[in-house]
């Protein structure tokens, strides 16, 4: 507990030190730094003009914080309930000094503190009447903001740096104790004076109309928003560069309506994804994706992608055929989702996590051999020795995999899309890495459209950067083994990983190639590589896929 201050110290005698301060703010300063090596803390009061005589004199008050005035200042309204729980720290003290105005005849005027006697009793103001300050460090006089820490607290939200971080960066440099509430109310004042008369969806709007963004929003009868879809102009621009494979996912836990984040993703010559879109959608039905997908064609004009990777999202599964219709756009299912979603169908349909072990082994045995031959034959031989022996240990596996997934084995068999353009991409594992990067950058799952957008928008600031790191990056790369034939004159045009990736397959080549690296990839496969060292004959940009050029 903390000692009493002594009732019959009279503290005017620290204040009234003689000096002359230029100004009434370092007057006040002064003021409070003495308060507090005394115990107390001191606050402002009201101005005190003195306009009798021919040099009229200026005083500020300063109370004690714990002072009368504290404990009268809340009126109950007697119109509305009375609130419960009224408390106050305030026990009347009635200390009190001044800080005057001192007129000067030859030069500017200064300031000077003076006790206070009381107008009715005549007795000196300079006692208190309660205990010292027990944590000096965590008062909420030591802890309010400065307007260069304000400052400072805007330009860390804008640039999304979570509260927590802020309070970091604001105690270590000035060595203050703010605390995490101050943080998040002056982040959420500063966003309520940014917004000013509109909600939170007409300021997200506004903000990307503001950045160039292109805008796409779909209304229900009674004008309420129920999807919105928005694309930053670099990545428009990114998307006519490399459109031939796109990657299409929804996320969770993004917004305080629940609604699903549905990110569009593209990929580059260097292998790094980049954010084509993003899209909020009420409910993901067929009409939804529908109208998604019709603006991603908006964007992409009159040219179509090769490919179009998704998990077996049924609203996905029954528009991509509408909007991007065989032969011109593959559509591919997501393998590793498949293959999860078999794994874990056997073992519910074998007795649960008993017979965890013996469903997994079954998976591996035929479904992932399956799943990874590169023939059409190892497929089907697979299949069909699952079903000649599970028909009799458990046929509800063998319907499943049947009705489930069999109905769709051109779209996630690897024989099947080994003959398809879609540089690796298999599985929607981008989109999963964008989704997890992306909320990085959210301070929280419950924001509103117009703190998701902001925070997508330095998110896509970011990829942007880190995407042409590595263009360039990728252009001044000098790989010692590219140096020889055949791949000495894609040095520079061609992009670092692609040359090293047919490098690396003409290495591992050993009795045979299957050649489905030039139809996958849009390289030259291995044994075409073998040969053409062997032939001392060079490769040139103009035979690979554009997607590899990192100049065109």
């Amino acid at each position: 507990m903390s000692e009493l201050l002594p009732a019959d110290h009279d503290y005017t005698q620290e204040f009234e030190n003689g000096i002359h301060y230029a100004s009434v703010e370092l007057a006040e300063l002064a003021a409070r730094t003495i308060a507090q090596q005394c115990g107390f803390f001191i606050v402002r009061g009201s101005w005190k003009p003195n306009t009798a005589g021919q040099n009229p004199v200026t005083a500020l008050c300063m109370y004690c914080d714990r002072s009368s005035r504290i404990v009268k200042s809340y009126k109950p309204d007697p119109t509305k309930e009375t609130r419960g729980n009224i408390s106050s720290k305030g026990t009347g003290c009635q200390f009190q000094i001044c800080i005057k105005e001192v007129w000067q005849k030859d030069g500017p005027n200064t300031w000077v503190m003076v006790g206070v006697t009381s107008r009715e009793t005549g007795a000196n103001r300079g006692f208190h009447n309660h205990e010292k300050v027990l944590y000096p460090e965590h008062h909420r006089h030591n802890k309010q903001f400065s307007e260069a820490e304000k400052e400072r607290l805007r330009l860390m939200r804008k640039a999304g740096v979570r509260p927590n971080q802020q309070k970091t960066t604001l105690n270590t440099e000035g060595g203050v104790h703010h605390d995490i509430k101050q943080m998040y109310n002056i982040n959420s004042k500063t966003r309520l004076d940014e917004m000013g008369e509109m909600d939170a969806i007409q300021f997200a709007l506004h903000g990307a109309e503001h950045r160039g963004y292109h805008i796409c929003l779909q209304k229900d009868s009674n004008n309420v928003l129920t999807n919105l879809f928005f694309a930053h102009p670099t990545s428009i621009q990114m998307l006519h560069a490399w459109p031939y494979v796109i990657l299409i996912d929804s996320t969770y836990k993004t917004n305080r309506y629940g609604w699903p984040w549905v990110e569009i993703i593209g990929v580059t010559p260097v292998k790094k994804n980049f954010n084509i879109a993003c899209a909020i959608i009420k409910q993901e039905t067929k009409e939804a994706y529908e109208w998604l997908l019709r603006c991603i064609k908006g964007l992409l004009g009159d040219t179509v992608p090769n490919v179009i990777v998704t998990d077996k999202e049924g609203g996905l599964l029954a528009s991509i055929p509408v909007v991007f219709p065989l032969p011109h756009t593959v559509h591919l299912l997501c393998l590793w989702h498949v293959n999860n979603c078999v794994k874990q169908k056997f073992e519910v349909l074998l007795g649960g996590i008993a017979k965890r072990e013996v469903a997994h082994a079954v998976w591996k045995k035929y479904f992932d051999k399956a799943a990874w031959s590169w023939t059409q034959e190892g497929f089907l031989q697979k299949i069909n020795e699952f079903e000649r022996v599970w028909t009799v240990k458990n046929k509800k596996m063998v319907d499943y995999v049947r009705g489930e997934w069999l109905s769709h084995q051109t779209m996630w068999a690897m024989c099947y899309t080994n003959h398809v353009f879609h540089l690796g991409n298999t599985s929607s594992n981008r989109v999963e890495s964008s989704h997890s990067s992306f909320k990085t950058f959210l301070v929280s799952g419950r924001g509103a459209i117009d703190t998701c957008f902001a925070k997508n928008h330095n998110y896509m600031e970011h990829q942007f950067l880190e995407v042409v790191n590595e263009l360039h990056k990728s252009l001044n790369r000098n790989l010692s083994r590219a140096i020889e034939a055949p791949c000495t004159f894609l040095r520079r045009v061609v992009s670092s990983e692609a040359i090293k990736l047919m490098l690396d397959g003409a290495a591992e080549l050993k009795d045979s190639c299957a050649c489905h690296f030039q139809m996958t990839h849009g390289l030259k496969c291995a044994c075409q590589i073998v040969q053409a060292k062997e032939e001392g004959r060079q490769f040139y940009a103009q035979e690979l896929h554009v997607l590899t050029l990192i100049v065109n």
